[in-house]
């Protein structure tokens, strides 16, 4: 397979680590990234809601948001796409995107246009299979974040978003004392849990008061009571990891 792709000048570097496809389709995965990889640094304002849009984003690697933002300026972030994921942001309306799309941090991305995409997806069934996966998972997670914004607590809304990111940002999942870091402000954990910075800020301080994690620089997290941290968020370690992560 590696001798395959150097002579096309293509290597599997290029994919994600969480990729993975059956020769020919990652082949042409591969030629698709080639062809249509850029990189931005954070804080890129890649499409408006309401930009014309043509392209399907594969992150390469970085954290890449999608949000709507209210009349009055208030922003929902609607979902964080990590290296693996997909973002399709048209609407109903066909070349209209219905999110905002920004980097969140420094990142590869490959703009694929809508018509190659869903070609290589006809083509290869793997490849549809793959897109169908990473789809249900996002489906799966906006789900689960979408019924505690609209009916838990702020602690639950939070820890579960702490959970989620963790879950999806590391290799080795979530794991009382170990750390692991969420390349975001608390107004931007705020904006992704439909809450305040001032509410973010002081839900962090009690949690770290009743010794269920602690907050570092810049949003490190340490997880000090795993079990009361998931009975919290009101999950179940294990089946979410299974209903949020694609299968590799």
């Amino acid at each position: 397979m590696l001798e395959r792709l150097e002579e096309t000048g293509l290597s599997e570097a290029m994919l994600p680590d969480r990729l993975h496809l059956p020769e020919e389709a990652q082949t042409q995965l591969c030629k698709l990234i080639h062809a249509h990889k850029r990189s931005y640094p954070a804080g890129t304002v890649l499409k408006l809601e309401g930009d014309d849009t043509g392209s399907v984003f594969l992150v390469l690697s970085g954290w890449l948001l999608a949000s709507k933002t209210l009349a009055d300026g208030q922003r929902q972030i609607v979902d964080i796409i990590l290296s693996g994921g997909i973002l399709e942001p048209t609407s109903a309306t066909p070349g209209v995107s219905a999110l905002e799309v920004e980097t969140l941090t420094d990142m590869s991305v490959a703009a694929i246009p809508r018509s190659r995409w869903h070609d290589a997806c006809d083509q290869f069934r793997d490849l549809a299979e793959l897109d169908h996966q990473i789809s249900d998972a996002a489906m799966s997670r906006m789900a689960e974040r979408m019924t505690r914004l609209g009916k838990a607590a702020a602690e639950t809304v939070i820890t579960y978003a702490l959970c989620e990111l963790c879950l999806r940002s590391t290799a080795h999942g979530l794991v009382e004392g170990m750390t692991f870091h969420i390349p975001m402000t608390q107004q931007q954990l705020g904006d992704f849990c439909g809450l305040s910075a001032v509410h973010i800020c002081r839900t962090l301080r009690r949690l770290e008061r009743n010794e269920v994690l602690s907050v570092t620089d810049h949003m490190d997290i340490v997880v000090h009571d795993l079990d009361t941290m998931a009975a919290i968020a009101e999950i179940d370690i294990d089946t979410l990891r299974q209903e949020i992560i694609p299968v590799a």
